[in-house]
């Protein structure tokens, strides 16, 4: 079916909503990643480059990044592996890269095939004259060179170089990807984020060989050139960072990216969507990192190429996919499957989780029985309709039963600048705290525990010495970002720091048991949620649904404001706004549903439905085709308050009631200063294990029917839709 180059942008524009770009932005944008990669009968060119060991400046997850785009590649948009080259570590030199650049992609790229380069590694500066006031950001190849007093000469790739490899290709549909950044803060690390810059201050010019292929490539014209377009982890003066998950490490961007793109669909009428890997980066490293595209001037709206029409047949873009099958073992009993479509936190603690075939040729069904980072090994359970073949590498899936361990708890990293009795007290310390751990180094972990930045007080007298406030200790996100009201009274002991922080951490705990029931991806719930505000404008902020729901909804469109600013930003609100979320039923059964929200305050509220239906009672369900707004029509929006920082709300909607969460809100609520039906919750943990019981419940008769058995939470991921939504609160004026 034909798709015109309006319809397909609507329909395609939260693939990179997701990285903080708004639905005018992506329009004014054109082509881009998924739109190239979605054509069906182009040959399709890759090279990708990840460079992980550099002699002063080691990374771990740049390798990781070109195996993620990899497999996306290829069992998601149809690359043929020979077509994909990838350079990694040591053959990644300033001139294999330059010379497979041209080799590779433009000696065998033709008008309308579809090229990739992606870049994974270190980034820097160089100047270029001699009084080193003009800078151009580069990229930092295996074979870097240290430079010195009487040879200043560094082996750097130009950024301006690749872009005018991009302008010398044949085709209109090319991209760039680049998962570095240019500027050395100073530290090679920013708490358990490392820095995707070269670690030293020093500026060096480019080598005469790189100015000479410069050069050559800016003699050449192509009038085929639609300008560069790229993807950017950040802004040229941001940082980018790469993290580690339980098994792996890889950059921040490229594995949001990539797992967008996984849930890539080609079915009617997507809703907006707003800042889905942004919002993931930002609340992960915080403002220091955000993604961006940048195009080129001459990338105008008017030149863009105008798509008469989008086959995705070989992309295999009817319904989204969380991984692939990659191999084929034991005979046919087992294989193995890349599960990078997974979100990060889902994927650490998936248990023996259950995954079908995208496709309905097979009713197969696939247990994990093993998992190294975002590669697992599944067993095949055995249909008596089962027919030997079936299951083929290539074969996309998607999560059928979600299984989560009851026991799961919150990992706190201790900070490296913390003295080792310091360690050794929180260590014991966090041991007397229910499901909470303490870790050390570089592993996998929730938040980090450490002192607060000294502060120093004015002099009081002339030759007076400065007075430091004594040693405060506060709990930080993994960017070192302060979680609000964590930091305690300069003096205080570890253990009593870490006592004190108990109750923010089993509120953290219970939020991040909410963030496992995440499944946008996988539930065809068919329900959806609007984030609108009332004041000062009304206007549809942003729209969430479940990504495999088979509907078509009209388009809506975001406000006028945002049209002309294309911004590329996430969400944001100002405080004293009135916002509204509205809830819609359009499936043919009742939906029941709950709403939490972890404010910027660090309070996990819950937003009951309707006020005249006390907590407790059976909470009214949205009947087919109906809607209704929390909070409710009556009232007047809620009120965006400080402090400044980030909004998460989610909204769990499903077939039956939570009976064991509203039995669980009875009497653990505190009411706000106002009079809307949003409340605190007291016992946070207790009221988010009690919804994860009720989905459990829910699912139990599917899940006894594929035959799974497990003393383990076992959610059938279409008996419930979690919805998710993150913004800023900006200050007012």
């Amino acid at each position: 079916m034909g798709l015109k180059r309006r319809e397909f942008l609507q329909q395609a524009g939260w693939v990179l909503a997701a990285l903080g770009i708004s639905e005018a932005g992506w329009q004014q944008l054109g082509d881009s990643y998924l739109e190239a990669l979605a054509q069906p009968t182009a040959r399709k060119l890759a090279l990708l480059v990840g460079i992980d060991r550099y002699s002063d400046s080691p990374l771990h997850g740049c390798v990781t990044d070109v195996e993620l785009q990899r497999e996306l590649l290829i069992y998601r948009f149809g690359f043929q592996p020979s077509d994909i080259l990838t350079l990694t570590d040591a053959q990644a030199t300033r001139e294999n890269i330059e010379t497979a650049f041209v080799t590779h992609l433009s000696q065998q790229a033709k008008p309308g095939d579809v090229v990739v380069f992606h870049f994974s590694g270190c980034g820097s500066r160089v100047s270029l004259d001699e009084s080193a006031t003009v800078l151009q950001n580069s990229l930092v190849p295996a074979d870097d060179v240290l430079p010195s007093e009487t040879d200043r000469t560094v082996n750097d790739i130009l950024e301006e170089t690749l872009l005018l490899l991009v302008r010398s290709l044949a085709t209109e549909n090319a991209i760039a990807i680049l998962d570095t950044s240019y500027i050395y803060p100073g530290f090679n690390k920013n708490g358990n984020f490392r820095i995707r810059s070269r670690p030293r201050p020093t500026i060096g010019q480019p080598s005469l060989a790189e100015l000479a292929f410069r050069e050559q490539l800016q003699s050449r014209k192509n009038d085929n050139s639609q300008g560069a377009i790229v993807l950017a982890a950040s802004t040229p003066a941001q940082l980018a960072a790469e993290a580690t998950w339980n098994g792996f490490t890889a950059g921040l961007f490229t594995y949001a990216l990539t797992q967008t793109l996984w849930w890539a669909t080609s079915a009617t009428s997507l809703p907006i969507r707003f800042s889905r890997a942004a919002s993931t980066v930002e609340q992960k490293f915080g403002l220091a990192q955000q993604p961006q595209i940048r195009r080129e001037p001459q990338v105008s709206n008017d030149n863009l190429k105008e798509l008469s029409a989008v086959n995705f047949a070989d992309s295999t873009l009817n319904a989204p996919a969380d991984g692939a099958v990659t191999a084929i073992e034991d005979g046919g009993k087992t294989v193995q499957l890349c599960l990078a479509g997974l979100p990060p936190e889902v994927l650490e603690c998936c248990g023996a989780s259950v995954f079908a075939a995208v496709s309905s040729e097979t009713d197969e069904l696939l247990v994990l029985r093993g998992r190294t980072g975002f590669s697992a090994k599944a067993q095949i359970v055995e249909s008596p309709a089962r027919n030997e073949g079936q299951l083929m590498p290539g074969l996309l899936v998607r999560e059928a039963i979600r299984v989560l361990p009851r026991n799961i708890s919150l990992t706190v990293a201790l900070d490296s600048g913390l003295e080792r009795i310091e360690r050794v007290d929180a260590t014991s310390a966090f041991a007397t705290v229910p499901q909470v751990s303490a870790v050390t180094g570089e592993q996998s972990a929730d938040y980090r525990f450490g002192r607060m930045p000294e502060t120093t007080v004015a002099q009081v007298a002339s030759g007076q010495e400065p007075v430091v406030y004594q040693s405060r200790y506060g709990l930080f996100s993994l960017g070192q970002t302060l979680i609000p009201h964590t930091d305690g009274d300069g003096g205080e002991a570890v253990k009593v720091a870490v006592q004190r922080l108990t109750p923010q951490l089993q509120t953290l705990l219970a939020v991040k048991l909410l963030r496992l029931t995440a499944n946008e991806s996988s539930s065809q719930r068919a329900v959806r949620a609007v984030l609108a505000t009332l004041a000062p404008q009304a206007r549809v902020a942003a729209v969430r649904e479940p990504m495999r729901a088979d509907r078509s909804y009209p388009f809506v469109p975001v406000s006028a404001e945002t049209e002309k600013s294309g911004s590329l930003k996430m969400l944001s609100l100002t405080e004293g706004s009135r916002i509204q979320y509205r809830l819609y039923n359009d499936s043919d059964r009742p939906v029941y549903f709950v709403v939490f929200s972890l404010d910027s305050a660090g309070r996990l509220l819950v937003l009951n439905p309707d006020p005249k239906n006390a907590v407790g009672e059976r909470a009214g369900a949205i009947e087919p085709g109906e809607n209704l707004s929390v909070p409710g029509a009556g009232a007047y929006g809620w009120s965006v308050s400080g402090p400044i920082g980030l909004v998460e709300t989610q909204i769990i909607f499903s077939e039956t009631p939570f009976d064991r969460t509203l039995a669980a809100l009875e009497g653990g609520m505190q009411q706000l200063r106002d009079a809307l039906p949003i409340r605190v919750l007291l016992n946070p943990l207790k009221v988010v294990r009690a919804v994860l019981e009720d989905l459990h419940a829910a699912s139990i008769p599917r899940v006894m029917n594929a035959g799974i058995s497990t003393d383990d939470f076992a959610l059938d991921v279409n008996v419930w839709a979690t919805l998710s939504f993150v913004y800023r609160v900006m200050a007012n004026g």
